[in-house]
């Protein structure tokens, strides 16, 4: 197992059994579980955490050849698709996974042909057979064909969220998926197609393969609205990947491939593919692929973004944000990246790859010419007679090379200042802050403003259909090599025309026209250093160096704030963009240390890197009244990031430092569930944190706190349930922002669960005596 994002061993994952060779693999959405197929057709279910084992080995499709499988967004289904056509799904929960109850598996659908691909939202299946799909609702249990034509061969189908949520789940399905859980599951009833019981949603679509180059849109209650037709948008000759070259001798033959494939010139026809499968890439595009070519689709305008033909026996793909994972016939592994050229150009200059960035503007040539830059700056990018990169040695040999870096530079300093400043006037002083956190200062272009809330996570932007013509991809090599996140990319763009390679004159002629628009510039210009030694952490530094690094960021934080505090009508900028700093050095901080760092260090100053880095990461995520204490956690609360940060922290100072401990759970409300959890084992008085953790409403912090409650602490929590129903504040008795339904203001029956599910049935009985005797006016629901 690996980490996607910076390719990280993670573990390796041995078990005995003898099942054959793994032929499917699919992680849970909450990344604790993993189910895998073997070549015998049995599945496997293991839980990642805390450690990796196996829970169960299911026998129900053996010899069926499995051929899909596809996770619930909440980890509790796994639907399982075989060639006879037959669809069943594994229920998992709590007690599945701690090994306590046998999983359960239950056939949906006995479909007419073999399973092509699955897809799920909300409570929504989609099914893609070899001559039909169909559109599911698991909490009716019914089916619906889509369409009335069938087809021959394998098409893929993928739903396609237009306007959604981060989770890609609503509220409601999080409720609806749950009640799932645990519940028995019957066959799926196959209704009319003018029955309309299928639970719909406006912002879902769905796009199925048809053949010939073509597309179903549907509706999410699985009616065709529109046939796109692709054929004649595929007369375009392929996109070229741009591969980084690792050493000299790769480089120059990657250069005379790719000189031999621009002279190349020739038409290309309509083409008529089959799209075998279909998946959503950066949350805007459809990805599908053949055994030898790659395609992009732009759904919006039903046009080809892209499509490659360089990878030959392409046995499967997978998609996570803008990356494209791929495996080959021969065992290879790929991995490409989805970008535009300018942020390819942008991102090569900024990390002073002068070559490859020419290299880059040689291969799009063509598109740079027609788009972008004068046909005359082209020309200027010229590789012919530019000479090897070479190990510099000796002193000469090292003046040579810097020379010829300079050189380089100044070639193509006319086309970056172009890609840089695409925007004029005031607009170009007006910050725009994304919903990441980061300001764009100067707008890489008009795009970049109207796509800033469909790429947050991903580490490129995207062009429009008709600009996208040219796009660049890395191969898995580059995964070696550090790679630009959104918030460097961003901080590319925001630096417009500031960096240090500009001429003084033209400086002063900045200074002269728009001293205000001079300070932001040199604000951006000082935080680059910030950056800069953010992105310098390595998990293979010492102690000593993380130190070091954490010291100088630091300072050079202070120094920028002294020197700019006194600057009249920047005072929200300057707080936007250095708060946007703060955020990117703490997350880098995070990203690349260990926890076995915190544990081991002796230096306060790193530990209190780690507390600062993790509250302030994760703080941004709980709401708080007006005296400063956090509001009531929503019950779906997901895990704060770098809780494995969090616990370690938890379990160095819960012993002899409870004012950090407090002050960690106050910023991360979520972390009272491991805080309180170390206080009830040493059966500390629980006095102090016991307004704090009612304040929650957070049913794991209450179910661990209510039953170790005595008479006296008992009297106080009805006192504060009072304040609680009022929705008022247990601190300061202001009303909260947000008051809770009054009847709700304590999930009794979900407190009560958290107890069985945790120390078992007798004390949960025993804790429902406790309560009826406490506070004999509470009821449970039905279910409980």
């Amino acid at each position: 197992m690996y980490k996607e994002r910076f390719c990280l061993y993670i573990v390796i994952l041995v078990f005995k059994f003898q099942e054959g060779a793994v032929s499917h693999v699919t992680i849970s959405p909450d990344e604790k579980t993993i189910v895998l197929t073997t070549t015998r057709d049995t599945v496997c279910l293991v839980s990642l955490k805390p450690t990796p084992r196996l829970i169960a080995v299911l026998t129900e499709h053996m010899y069926k050849q499995i051929t899909c499988l596809c996770w619930n967004k909440n980890s509790t289904e796994v639907y399982i698709g075989d060639a006879v056509g037959r669809i069943s799904v594994m229920v998992l929960s709590i007690f599945t996974v701690n090994g306590m109850f046998q999983t359960r598996v239950y056939t949906l659908m006995n479909l007419d042909s073999s399973v092509v691909q699955l897809s799920f939202c909300s409570s929504l299946l989609l099914v893609s057979t070899l001559t039909r799909c169909y559109i599911c609702d698991t909490v009716r249990e019914q089916y619906k064909q889509i369409g009335n034509k069938a087809r021959n061969g394998e098409f893929g189908a993928c739903f396609y969220e237009a306007h959604t949520n981060e989770s890609g789940i609503t509220p409601d399905d999080e409720t609806t998926e749950a009640g799932n859980i645990g519940k028995s599951r019957g066959a799926f009833n196959l209704i009319s197609d003018n029955d309309s019981n299928i639970s719909c949603e406006n912002c879902l679509k769905i796009f199925c393969a048809r053949p010939g180059s073509r597309l179903w849109e549907v509706s999410a209650d699985g009616v065709v609205v529109k046939t796109h037709q692709l054929k004649e948008a595929l007369a375009v000759p392929p996109t070229a990947i741009y591969r980084p070259a690792a050493d000299s001798a790769s480089s120059q033959q990657v250069e005379e491939k790719e000189q031999a494939e621009r002279t190349e010139r020739r038409e290309w026809l309509a083409q008529s593919v089959n799209f075998s499968r279909l998946f959503v890439i950066a949350r805007k595009y459809l990805l599908s692929h053949t055994s030898n070519s790659l395609y992009v689709i732009d759904p919006a305008s039903a046009n080809v973004l892209l499509w490659s033909n360089e990878f030959a026996s392409i046995s499967m793909t997978a998609v996570a944000d803008d990356k494209i994972y791929l495996m080959t016939g021969d065992g290879e592994f790929h991995c490409l990246t989805l970008s535009s050229l300018s942020a390819l150009l942008l991102r090569l200059y900024r990390h002073e790859e002068y070559r490859e960035c020419l290299r880059a503007c040689d291969l799009y040539r063509d598109y740079l010419s027609k788009t972008t830059a004068k046909r005359e700056m082209v020309e200027l990018l010229e590789l012919d007679n530019l000479p090897r990169r070479r190990t510099a040695d000796t002193s000469r040999e090292k003046e040579e090379e810097e020379t010829l870096t300079l050189t380089l530079r100044l070639r193509l300093r006319p086309l970056i200042t172009l890609l840089r400043s695409n925007g004029s006037g005031d607009r170009r002083l007006t910050p725009v802050k994304l919903d990441s956190g980061i300001v764009v200062v100067h707008p890489e272009n008009d795009r970049l403003a109207a796509d800033r809330n469909i790429g947050q996570r991903c580490e490129t932007t995207f062009a429009t259909a008709s600009r996208s013509s040219e796009t660049s991809s890395e191969e898995s090599s580059a995964m070696q090599t550090p790679e630009t996140t959104a918030s460097e990319l961003d901080e590319n763009v925001a630096q417009g025309a500031t960096d240090s390679d500009y001429d003084d004159a033209e400086t002063l002629d900045c200074q002269r026209s728009d001293p205000r628009g001079n300070t932001t510039h040199r604000v951006q210009s000082d935080l680059e250093s910030v950056y800069t030694l953010a992105s310098s952490i390595r998990i293979d530094l010492s102690e000593r160096d993380v130190e070091e690094i954490v010291s100088s960021i630091d300072r050079r934080m202070r120094a920028i704030g002294e020197s700019y505090k006194d600057s009249p009508g920047l005072e929200a900028f300057l707080y936007e963009v250095t708060r946007a700093a703060e955020l990117h050095c703490h997350n880098s901080f995070l990203e690349n240390t260990s926890v076995q760092l915190l544990r081991t260090t002796g230096s306060e100053h790193i530990v209190r890197q780690f507390v600062r880095a993790f509250t302030d990461v994760n703080a941004s995520s709980y709401g708080r009244c007006g005296c400063g204490y956090p509001s009531p956690m929503e019950q779906s609360a997901a895990e704060p990031k770098f809780l494995a940060v969090g616990q370690s922290l938890i379990a160095r100072f819960a012993n002899d430092k409870a004012e950090e401990c407090g002050y960690i759970c106050d910023k991360v409300p979520y972390m009272w569930r491991e805080y309180l959890a170390a206080r009830v084992e040493r059966r500390d008085i629980l006095d102090d944190v016991l307004r704090q953790c009612l304040q929650t409403r957070d049913n794991v912090v209450l179910s661990l706190l209510l039953p170790a409650l005595n008479e006296q602490q008992w009297s106080c929590v009805d006192a504060c349930i009072s304040e609680m129903e009022n929705g008022t504040c247990l601190f300061c008795a202001t009303p909260l922002a947000k008051k809770p339904d009054r009847a709700r203001s304590l999930d009794w029956s979900g407190i009560a669960r958290g107890v069985m599910e945790r120390e078992g049935p007798d004390k949960a009985v025993t804790f429902l005596f406790k309560l009826q005797n406490m506070m004999p006016d509470i009821t449970l629901d039905k279910t409980y």
